[in-house]
This record gives structure tokens, C-alpha cells and sequence, in this order.
């Protein structure tokens, strides 16, 4: 664990909800840790074999909505989320979730910092290092309501004509921006949404008056 200790240190339910709304989402905290995981996965020649466990861990996620809550709870104390950790994965016991011993550690680092909550944007950003050193990135896609696969097609071909790398998208609901789109990729944002031109538009009234 000492390894991710100094990487992180080094100059310092409803899913898609969650990546909606949870800002702890997408931060700086969890793009750290994601680089910490990166640095090892490198040094040892093991983004490949790391990135499919992140992908994993990422499908756990997805279809085990317990999982996805106990690992998001802002509630729980460094203490339990290391022990909630230590009873879910292993690298030699097969009666528990088995994961390599960098991956293990790197669980237990933001157990024992109390940042599991931001475990599912590390892994996430994690990928994203990963396709980016492949040429390939993911957009985030968030909606009023659900589009068509024609839709977000026409969406992926006029982003295709600003890079050279191959572009996956992630669709993404709220019906809280009301209409229009944002598009997020890392720490980069478009923010084409209605509830975004209404806080403008009142920011200016504000501003007037």
C-alpha cells in the first residue's frame, strides 16, 4: 500500500444518477487515485490485465445495486470501509471477490483515507487514462430525456471531427436540466443545458439589478 500512499500524497440506488448529481463524481480527489492505480499499472506493464479488473468492479456496480450503496455511503467511517473491504476482496482467499494485490491495495489506500465514496470516479478516470493512452476517450451524454442511438450517433460524428481519437459515449438522464445537453469528458464541460441558460439569464437579472 506504500507505493499508492506516495503516488496520492506526491504533490498532494440509481447509478447514473449518482454520476449525474454526486460531484464527487468526477474530481481532482478521484483523479488522483486513479493516477496513483495508473503509475503502478505502468511500472509493472499491467494497465491491460488492471483495466479489465477496473471493468469488473465497474459491472459489480452496475448490476448490484447493495454494492453500488454500501461502497457510495458517505457514512462510513476509515474504519468500517477498510473492514468492508477486507470482507469483500482478496487476492488468495476464492471464497471472497479476487482481485490482484495492486488493485487490493489500492481499495484498501481509499478505505483507509475514507474515500471509498469516490471509488467509482477513480475507476472511471482510470479507464479513461487507459483509453487515452489508446486513443480512445468517454464522453459523458446527459439528457433531459432518453435520445435515439441515431441521435447520439450524430452527436459522436460532429465530435469526431474535432480529435483523432476513437470516441465512446456514455448516455446519461436527468430530467433536471430541464432540455439541451452536456457533454463531459475528464475535467472538460459543455454545458448546453436549459437549466444552465436559465441560472445565466438569472445571474444577469441579478446583476442589473
Amino acid at each position: 500500500m506504500q507505493q499508492f500512499d506516495w503516488y496520492v500524497r506526491k504533490p498532494l440506488l440509481n447509478l447514473n444518477l449518482y454520476m449525474e448529481q454526486n460531484t464527487l463524481f468526477n474530481t481532482e480527489v478521484s483523479r488522483r487515485y486513479s493516477k496513483a492505480l495508473f503509475k503502478v499499472a505502468s511500472k509493472e506493464n499491467s494497465e491491460q490485465v488492471i483495466y479489465d479488473e477496473v471493468s469488473s468492479l465497474l459491472d459489480l456496480f452496475k448490476s448490484n445495486d447493495i454494492f453500488a450503496k454500501l461502497f457510495l455511503s458517505p457514512l462510513l467511517s476509515s474504519k468500517s470501509q477498510l473492514k468492508l473491504v477486507n470482507n469483500l476482496f482478496s487476492n488468495t482467499d476464492k471464497k471472497k471477490i479476487n482481485v490482484s494485490k495492486n488493485v487490493l491495495a489500492f481499495l484498501k489506500v481509499l478505505a483507509k483515507n475514507g474515500r471509498l465514496k469516490i471509488l467509482l470516479g477513480s475507476l472511471y478516470s482510470f479507464q479513461n487514462l487507459v483509453k487515452s493512452m489508446h486513443k480512445e476517450v468517454n464522453i459523458n451524454l446527459t439528457t433531459a430525456f432518453p435520445i435515439s442511438e441515431d441521435n447520439v450517433n450524430k452527436i459522436k460524428n460532429i465530435l469526431l471531427k474535432k480529435t483523432d481519437k476513437k470516441i465512446n459515449i456514455i448516455s446519461n438522464v436527468d430530467k433536471n436540466i430541464i432540455g439541451g445537453i452536456i457533454l463531459q469528458s475528464g475535467s472538460s464541460l459543455i454545458d448546453a443545458s436549459i437549466r444552465n441558460k436559465i441560472l445565466k439569464l438569472n445571474n444577469i437579472k441579478k446583476g442589473v439589478n
